[in-house]
């Protein structure tokens, strides 16, 4: 390549870089509007407006760039059609991100991310700088907020449930505590896949509310317990499940909850943190960018396999192994058992 060739087309990526924020603001559009909730047969642009309540013109504009991104795909009379990723913003749709993708839409979400200067140079939190509380603090003191963020977080763990339990190999017996488990997605599938384990489900009253556990298949073998992990955790665990609750906070608050895990577990149990674990730099990976959002948005981080090595440590911990899981994200399951 010409060293012209080579300046264009690395003013191109910076380019593309640059305006992905709007990519970001037409899917959150669509998403909103329901426009895939509507293609339960290809429409044009005019009926997608009638029956999202939304302007013809301004909307092919949005579909047909989210179209050149394989989401939508317009055909030669103009008719919209449903692709295997818009399948995942209808609203009915099994393990459905359109809650997840309104959720990083809200402006809470924008402004953190808009002021990540900020953040960068305090070292704080973009978020509680805008809005003086700590992310969850806030959460709960705006309920339509903590309502699609509850909602989108239930979408994110559903999705690659079935991976996460297929990669792990959970013992025959004996007690699954789930910390922080919201609304206990991950829990029911658990038990449902493995009959002869029973399952405690650890969360605030709010989540506890509207858990998912009570179902045929696992009658009888689960129990609610409302606390906060920074105070304590469920006693006498087989395994501890953590999943999507590490990553939040840092490296303190981290280690106090995996010191409680410690104190609760029997000597030959095991935590399981499923999160993120960061590569070697300049590898592409799904958490780089949600590092950004901790940044910007609560107080937690995503951690190399060295940094999660760092706070087991200090909690009695160490890793007796890390499990890759091939879902959505670029997770990891990652095994502790006591030092």
């Amino acid at each position: 390549m010409e060293p012209a060739q080579d300046s264009i087309a690395a003013a191109t990526i910076i380019l593309d870089q640059t305006v992905g924020m709007y990519r970001t603001a037409a899917l959150a559009v669509a998403a909103r509007a329901g426009v895939a909730d509507h293609l339960d047969r290809p429409r044009t642009v005019v009926e997608l407006a009638e029956r999202t309540g939304v302007n013809a013109a301004a909307l092919r504009r949005v579909l047909r760039m989210l179209a050149s991104q394989d989401i939508f795909r317009e055909d030669d009379q103009g008719l919209y059609h449903l692709t295997p990723a818009a399948e995942f913003l209808r609203s009915g749709a099994s393990r459905s991100l359109r809650d997840a993708v309104i959720m990083f839409s809200e402006d809470y979400m924008w402004r953190s991310a808009s002021h990540l200067t900020a953040a960068v140079e305090t070292g704080s939190s973009s978020f509680e700088q805008l809005y003086s509380k700590p992310f969850f603090e806030w959460l709960g003191a705006n309920p339509d907020a903590a309502s699609t963020f509850h909602a989108s977080m239930v979408q994110l763990s559903e999705t690659g449930i079935e991976r996460i339990i297929d990669t792990y190999d959970f013992p025959a017996t004996g007690t699954v505590v789930d910390v922080g488990g919201g609304r206990g997605a991950l829990l029911r599938e658990i038990l449902e896949k493995n009959q002869h384990l029973n399952g405690v489900l650890q969360d605030d009253r709010s989540a506890l509310r509207e858990h998912v556990l009570d179902t045929p298949q696992t009658a009888d073998r689960w129990r609610l317990e409302e606390g906060s992990f920074f105070e304590s955790v469920p006693v006498g665990g087989n395994v501890y499940v953590l999943k999507h609750i590490i990553h939040n906070w840092g490296d303190e608050q981290s280690t106090a909850i995996l010191r409680n895990c410690r104190s609760a577990m029997k000597d030959d149990a095991r935590v399981l943190i499923i999160d993120p674990v960061l590569p070697e730099p300049g590898n592409p990976h799904f958490g780089w960018a949600l590092d950004l959002v901790m940044l910007s948005t609560l107080t937690g981080k995503e951690r190399t396999r060295q940094e999660f090595e760092a706070i087991l440590n200090d909690a009695g911990l160490r890793i007796s192994n890390i499990f890759p899981v091939q879902t959505l994200g670029e997770y990891s399951i990652i095994e502790a058992v006591a030092a």
